[in-house]
């Protein structure tokens, strides 16, 4: 494996595509049309040969925990003797975390492989008639093709926004799950808890088992459409706290799956595998020397920052509590901050990196900050804010960082290096 092949082909892949997706852009030539970006998507997985054909999948959609669940399917399913394909999204560092492959990341090789198939497909698109995303349907199709070509029993696959509309749309799902509805992606979804609802549950399918922890007025959308496509669908009550409620959805999607493909189902067994399971980037602990201990989280919305700030308070230090927060410049509302009021001694502002998206300035930050009582320190550097942070923790002390996963991806750098994440086919080289 060469780690200079695989650099090329994720510049081809997300920079490369990107930057020709947003010069179709100018001007607003492309058009908004949600049916005509799923028209241009079939499309696209016909020119690839249908590469979702043949693999049942387990299509995992909602607001919060898509990825903590997702990940926990696959790791029970791969426990029980299956060979598992695993799709999350975003990724932190690599874009080889994306697809996993019973559970550990594709390899450099491959991945490059499958760049080198999907291109001279997804170039042709590049003028003002294409509807989708070139980047987002070429990433997903590269996902199913890995699959296909590893010959996996089963994937599972993370929705990217919504359901209904969303690129994924198109695996043939045999269990589909909505972990829950919250207010995210109000530009592209709709501003209200409904309306976010519908788009969700869009990946019911005619007979198959929809699975969903949703509650009060998102659920009574989520039935309607349920019954309108005659899905069987399966409510998960209410858990004590979220890390519960994902593994209820997590283990009850596995045991719907086990049970329609006749695979015994071990429920001790499935305990222990989705204990197992962990993901980067979701309230991940960490040490810097003999600095405080540093917490990652990409929560960047009001309730996965609620979730995210109980849990790493659980393990705070007897000195300062920092936070660094940075977001996307589609995330920053005041509800944002409402989490950490009243929960850090010192708020440090800054701004992710990411190509071909706006980041939320670290002075705009700032003033959100300002508007809800708290004295920030401003530094738009990441890695600057990140040492400014342990600054001011102390040795006892603790640091939270969130805001957005591009943030935490650009700071684990400094803990994890990229090419290391990359060539051991893992988050923790």
């Amino acid at each position: 494996m060469t780690y200079e092949r695989y650099s090329a082909a994720e510049y081809d892949i997300n920079e490369g595509l990107i930057r020709l997706g947003l010069s179709l852009e100018r001007g607003e030539a492309k058009p908004k049309d949600p049916r005509a970006r799923m028209e241009e998507m079939a499309r696209f997985l016909e020119s690839c040969r249908h590469p979702q054909r043949g693999v049942p999948a387990i299509h995992v959609a909602g607001t919060s925990g898509k990825g903590s669940v997702a990940a926990g399917i696959a790791g029970i399913l791969w426990a029980a003797g299956l060979k598992v394909g695993l799709h999350v999204s975003p990724y932190l560092q690599s874009a080889t975390e994306k697809i996993w492959i019973n559970g550990r990341f594709i390899s450099s090789d491959s991945f490059a492989d499958l760049v080198d198939w999907v291109m001279p497909i997804a170039k042709p698109l590049v003028h003002p008639d294409t509807r989708a995303s070139i980047h987002g349907m070429a990433s997903v199709a590269i996902a199913l093709e890995a699959f296909r070509r590893e010959r996996v029993d089963v994937m599972v696959f993370e929705a990217g926004c919504g359901g209904r509309f969303d690129l994924t749309s198109f695996v043939e799902t045999a269990v589909g799950v909505i972990t829950n509805v919250g207010l995210d992606h109000v530009i592209s979804l709709g501003p209200t808890l409904e309306q976010i609802a519908w788009h969700k549950a869009g990946i019911a399918r005619p007979g198959i088992p929809l699975v969903t922890g949703a509650s009060g007025s998102a659920l009574g959308v989520i039935e309607s459409e349920a019954r309108e496509v005659e899905a069987p669908l399966v409510r998960i009550d209410p858990q004590p706290d979220a890390l519960a409620h994902n593994r209820a959805i997590a283990m009850e999607t596995a045991r719907q799956f086990a049970h329609r493909s006749n695979i015994p189902f071990d429920e001790s067994a499935a305990d222990d595998a989705y204990n197992r399971v962990t993901l980067a980037g979701r309230c991940e602990h960490l040490k810097s020397g003999d600095g405080p201990a540093i917490v990652l989280d990409g929560a960047h919305n009001a309730e996965k920052l609620t979730v995210a700030v109980r849990a790493a308070l659980r393990h705070r230090g007897a000195g300062p509590r920092v936070a660094v927060i940075g977001f996307l410049g589609t995330k920053a509302k005041p509800e944002l901050i409402a989490p950490l009021s009243g929960r850090f001694d010192v708020v440090v502002a800054t701004q992710p990196t990411v190509y071909g998206k706006r980041p939320c300035k670290a002075a705009q930050t700032a003033n959100l900050l300002r508007e809800a009582g708290f004295e920030p320190l401003i530094e738009p550097d990441a890695q600057a804010a990140l040492d400014l942070g342990i600054r001011q923790a102390g040795r006892h002390g603790m640091v939270f960082v969130a805001g957005s996963f591009y943030l935490v991806g650009e700071l684990r750098e400094r803990f994890y290096p990229k090419r290391a994440v990359v060539m051991n086919r893992t988050s923790w080289p």
